[in-house]
C-alpha cells in the first residue's frame, strides 16, 4: 500500500504543478505582452481556464489524501470507536461508489461521439481533450478512496502519512 501511496503521491503533485504552474505562466505572460507590447495571445484564457479545472479536479484528490474535505462528524460523537471505525468504512465506501458511478459516465462521455467531432473555439482542440479532466480526477480519487477504504477497514488511520510525510520527506512538527 505504501508503494501505490507514493505512485499516486507523484502523479497527483506532478499533475498539479503542471496545470498551476502552466495557467500562472500562461496568465502572467499574457497580462505581460498584453501591457507592454500591445500583443494578445488569442487562446491563453481558454487555455487557462482548462488548466485550472484540471488543477481543481487534482486538488479534490489532494483534498482526499490529506483527508480534509469537509465532513459531519456528529455521530462520531455519539458512538464509540467501533462505530467510529464503522462510520469510517461507510464513508470510504461511499465515496468508492460515487466514483465508481460518476467515473464511468466520464469515461463514456469523453468517448461520446459529440466529444470526438467539437472542437474548442480559439485552441481548436478536440472536446475530449478537455473534458479528460474529470475521468482523470475521478479514477485518482477512486484510487485514493480504495485506499482509504483499505485502511479504515483494517482499523487503522485512514492516511497517517498525510501528517507526517510528504514529498519523500519527514515533516517537522
Amino acid at each position: 500500500m505504501h508503494r501505490l501511496d507514493r505512485i499516486l503521491t507523484g502523479i497527483e503533485n506532478a499533475l498539479a504543478a503542471l496545470a498551476l504552474g502552466g495557467a500562472s505562466l500562461l496568465a502572467c505572460l499574457q497580462v505581460i505582452l498584453r501591457y507592454l507590447f500591445d500583443y494578445t495571445i488569442f487562446w491563453s484564457e481558454e487555455a487557462t481556464i482548462y488548466l485550472l479545472i484540471l488543477s481543481t479536479f487534482i486538488g479534490a484528490v489532494i483534498t482526499l489524501r490529506h483527508n480534509e474535505h469537509v465532513s459531519v462528524d456528529v455521530l462520531s460523537f455519539l458512538v464509540g470507536e467501533r462505530g467510529k471505525r464503522a462510520l469510517a468504512v461507510l464513508s470510504a465506501l461511499i465515496v468508492v461508489i460515487y466514483c465508481v458511478i460518476f467515473g464511468a459516465y466520464a469515461w463514456i462521455l469523453v468517448t461520446e461521439p459529440a466529444a470526438l467531432r467539437i472542437v474548442t473555439p480559439a485552441l481548436r482542440l478536440p472536446l475530449w481533450v478537455v473534458e479528460l479532466s474529470l475521468p482523470i480526477g475521478l479514477t485518482l480519487m477512486f484510487l485514493r478512496s480504495l485506499e482509504m477504504l483499505y485502511r479504515s477497514a483494517r482499523g487503522r488511520e485512514t492516511f497517517p502519512e498525510a501528517d507526517s510525510t510528504e514529498y519523500g520527506e519527514e515533516v517537522m512538527k
